[in-house]
């Protein structure tokens, strides 16, 4: 289904249609993960040898948490789980709004106008202040920080979120996380800008390098509310986790009851450790697995079993933190492009604050990982099909 005038950077022009069934599922996931991630005996088994930033609890969580699925007859099935998740304005809302609301409003069930969608975008970013400063705070300046943010290739959503504080009456700057200072007063600053927030678009989950040391311990003082936390990366985006959400002894020990762990482990692909796999047995099986690192995001480092030759395989063998993630094939769309209709894969990236869907949408691509380049593809909006 064709949308109108494509005007939205990286967007594609098709509408994906996703049915209530799997969209149940896709919510029953996030709800359970989120229960399970801020669960005592989960934390306590995973913060053992975790290093202090990764451990402290500053109080908040993470806008755009990013749970990307691939859809399969037998129901949603998740890949991934990322903090600080690329092309929200992008992707969940500005694509819905290029395509026909009346054919939209026919097809969709719950649709929601942008407005309103807007509002509770930034009602997310208010909530991370007042979980951390109280519920009378008042959110009015909110520094977007990246590395090198006008080289990323979604610096045009990092303008969009600008704007949409303003209209919110926020003031917002877009900055280089190396800007980031110590204010005199204490607290950090832009300049003789005071910063409350900090929307952490950079990569440096841990805050561990240098051009993050002094937000790392402006964050570690508490001077500074960060969303995503650190903290909140570590509890569910770190690809390590996906062993645990798959393991039913894992579950049975946390607590999960029965329905729930079946439940995820039919949802999550099974996932080992490759240095627990072993080499030989890894190797042996490659074709069924996808091997990634525990910090991957956009697809780097990331290879499918059957695609990979014996000397990469070998060298990632070393390097601490790969999983070996069962290979769950992507969904097909048909997309009209200027050489005809043509047949891509998708993946659906549901965008959550705490444990509730606050966006839903599609990135269509080709080729081995996901990417936004190819001819056709980008980000396409989804609606869940009335039932």
């Amino acid at each position: 289904m064709a949308a109108s005038e494509n005007a939205i950077p990286y967007s594609a022009s098709t509408l994906i249609a996703l049915e209530a069934e799997h969209f149940a599922a896709i919510q029953r996931t996030i709800a359970l993960l989120f229960r399970l991630a801020h669960s005592p005996g989960y934390q306590a088994l995973i913060d053992a040898d975790a290093e202090p930033v990764l451990r402290h609890s500053p109080g908040n969580f993470g806008v755009f948490m990013g749970y990307d699925f691939h859809l399969t007859p037998q129901g949603p099935r998740l890949i991934e789980v990322n903090t600080n998740a690329g092309g929200a304005l992008l992707n969940g809302l500005h694509t819905a709004s290029l395509c026909d609301p009346e054919k939209l409003a026919c097809l969709c069930a719950d649709l929601l106008p942008v407005e309103t969608l807007e509002q509770k975008i930034v009602e997310t970013f208010t909530a991370e202040l007042a979980a951390v400063r109280g519920a009378g705070a008042r959110l009015a300046r909110v520094a977007i920080v990246d590395d090198r943010p006008r080289e990323q290739f979604l610096y045009p959503e990092f303008e969009l979120f600008r704007k949409l504080f303003a209209r919110a009456g926020i003031e917002a700057r877009i900055a280089d996380t190396r800007a980031l200072a110590p204010a005199p007063g204490g607290g950090l600053a832009l300049g003789d800008w005071p910063v409350e927030l900090v929307y952490l678009r950079d990569t440096d989950f841990a805050l561990a390098g240098e051009r993050t040391r002094a937000l790392r311990e402006a964050y570690l003082a508490g001077s500074v509310v960060v969303t995503p936390s650190p903290r909140e990366h570590f509890l569910l985006a770190d690809k390590r986790r996906l062993t645990l959400f798959s393991s039913e002894p894992t579950l049975r020990q946390l607590g999960l009851d029965a329905d729930d762990g079946r439940f995820l482990r039919a949802v999550v692909p099974e996932t080992h450790m490759l240095a627990e796999l072993g080499a030989d047995a890894a190797w042996g099986s490659r074709a069924d697995w996808v091997f990634k690192p525990a910090a991957a995001f956009g697809s780097r480092a990331v290879y499918r079993g059957d695609k990979i030759s014996r000397k990469k395989f070998d060298s990632i063998l070393p390097e601490a933190g790969y999983v070996a993630q069962r290979r769950v094939e992507p969904a097909l769309v048909t997309v009209e492009t200027d050489s005809g209709p043509r047949a891509m894969k998708f993946d659906v990236r549901a965008y959550a604050y705490r444990d509730r869907v606050l966006l839903l949408g599609a990135r269509v691509y080709q080729g081995q990982v996901t990417n936004l380049r190819s001819p056709g593809g980008g980000f396409s909006a989804i609606c869940v099909s009335r039932r």
